[in-house]
């Protein structure tokens, strides 16, 4: 007797059997990026609104730290039991963290809003992930993460200019309250594609040792953060052993080889978290290169992050209309080769202080590569991974993103601090260096993603199973 020929793959992600996930999916990716970007524009009016400036730090530290936690337990809940009440749970911390934020009398309560977002949409991200990985076939997933990536664009385009508009035309409290509600219609948009997804295996590998080492790196974060402009004194020695437990609790919470590169997915985490750091590095400090250096306007300054959105989704864009027999791997490389040399272009430009539109070209350039390598380290976590073990090594490259981000933007924050004051072309030029130079990782990093190195034979590289990663 024959086998029952496979059910054909829908040519379209908005196919009514893949819509819900897409689409809800995308919903949510859009809220989060929304909140991400505009409590950076509002901050400055909430600071000065709650006097809160003694605070101002922990309140972004505080949403990095606490999204970490969530990583880790979405990782091995959606294993134990299936996304769907992961991304349940998630998103309503996230939009609890709204309603506390919003109404907040003080600066402490706004700060524990925060933190309730980062665990929320930590918990809510890698659930989305596992919902994509069971629910859209694989021939599918990168035009799905090119909608993803649309997702940032349109609050990256648009995020600044509407929170100007709340925050002079009625409160900063209602760049939070007015997010809440679009969370529950994400939410019930997402919710046919949840019925469908299933748990993966009883995750042994969360155990009491892993939430601690979570909680401990989630610490980390938030005193690495804190250190933040000034360092010195007694905050090299606190800065110095955050950073020894951001490492002991790395090798604990990635994938073994993670830290050494080895083959296959721990070095698809180190391309990702390489990437990230790099990115988010630069992010941080070339808007206000383009202030102090160049005159630039706010608006004009934020262009830079506005080119950077668009390219990135061009990327995505293209990755996504690749034919599906392209080589992943190659792809990724490419991407990786892109914006590292443009990075290394824009560091030399830093240093000789040229015009500040090449500044935004070049940068553009960069995240062009970005938008090609970011959604692929994705799907090749998800085909590297067994199906008991998606939520686990989903929720392994979030969190090699974040703390790698944590890193680089620590030191970043020295370079800055030690030189803003008194040389401040120098501090510019320090944090870019951090940026190019954590970025050039990503290629290494890139390099040793197969798991069998091409033209060696398989009996000579065994593969690498999630298991074994």
């Amino acid at each position: 007797m024959n086998p029952a020929p496979a059910a054909p793959v829908p040519t379209s992600i908005f196919a009514p059997g893949l819509r819900s996930a897409s689409v809800g999916a995308a919903g949510l990716i859009a809220l989060f990026a929304l909140e991400y970007i505009a409590v950076g524009a509002a901050m400055p009016t909430v600071a000065a609104a709650l006097d809160g400036y003694a605070l101002y730090n922990l309140a972004f530290g505080a949403t990095v730290a606490a999204s970490v936690v969530g990583m880790i337990v979405g990782g091995w809940w959606c294993d134990r039991s299936g996304p769907g009440p992961v991304v349940v749970a998630g998103s309503a911390l996230f939009a609890a963290g709204l309603l506390v934020a919003g109404l907040a009398p003080g600066m402490e309560i706004f700060v524990l809003g925060r933190g309730l977002q980062g665990l929320g949409s930590g918990l809510s991200t890698v659930a989305v992930y596992v919902v994509i990985a069971q629910r859209i076939p694989d021939a599918r997933r990168p035009a799905v993460f090119s909608l993803l990536a649309a997702a940032w664009v349109v609050p990256g385009l648009a995020g600044p200019l509407l929170t100007g508009l709340l925050v002079e035309q009625l409160s900063w409290r209602w760049v939070f309250l007015g997010v809440a509600p679009f969370v529950v219609l994400s939410l019930l948009v997402l919710r046919p594609a949840l019925r469908g997804t299933h748990p993966g295996a009883d995750a042994p590998y969360l155990r009491p040792s892993t939430i601690a080492w979570a909680v401990a790196a989630a610490v980390s974060v938030a005193l690495l953060n804190l250190a933040g402009e000034r360092v010195e004194g007694l905050e090299w020695l606190v800065g110095g052993a955050a950073v020894v437990v951001l490492l002991g609790s790395a090798l604990r919470l990635l994938p073994p080889g993670t830290l050494t590169l080895g083959r296959g997915l721990a070095s698809v985490i180190g391309v990702r978290a390489a990437l990230g750091a790099s990115f988010v590095t630069a992010e941080a400090y070339l808007p206000l290169m383009l202030r102090d250096e160049h005159g630039y306007s706010p608006a004009q300054a934020g262009s830079v992050l506005a080119a950077a959105s668009v390219t990135w989704a061009l990327g995505s864009w293209l990755q996504g209309r690749l034919p599906e027999t392209t080589d992943r791997y190659r792809v990724m490389l490419v991407g990786v080769v892109v914006f590292t040399a443009m990075m290394v272009l824009l560091g030399l430009v830093v240093v000789v202080a040229g015009p500040g539109w090449v500044v935004v070209l070049l940068y553009g350039l960069a995240t062009l590569g970005v938008g090609l390598a970011y959604p692929t380290t994705t799907l090749l976590t998800m085909r590297l991974s067994p199906p008991s073990e998606v939520g686990r090594n989903t929720s392994a490259l979030a969190v090699g993103e974040a703390l790698g981000s944590a890193v680089a933007l620590a030191l970043a924050g020295v370079a800055f601090g030690a030189f803003y004051g008194s040389q401040q072309h120098t501090a510019f030029v320090g944090t870019l260096a951090v940026a190019v130079g954590v970025g050039a990782l990503s290629v290494l990093s890139a390099s040793r993603t197969r798991e069998t190195p091409p033209g060696a034979r398989v009996a000579d590289a065994p593969a690498v199973t999630g298991a074994d990663a």
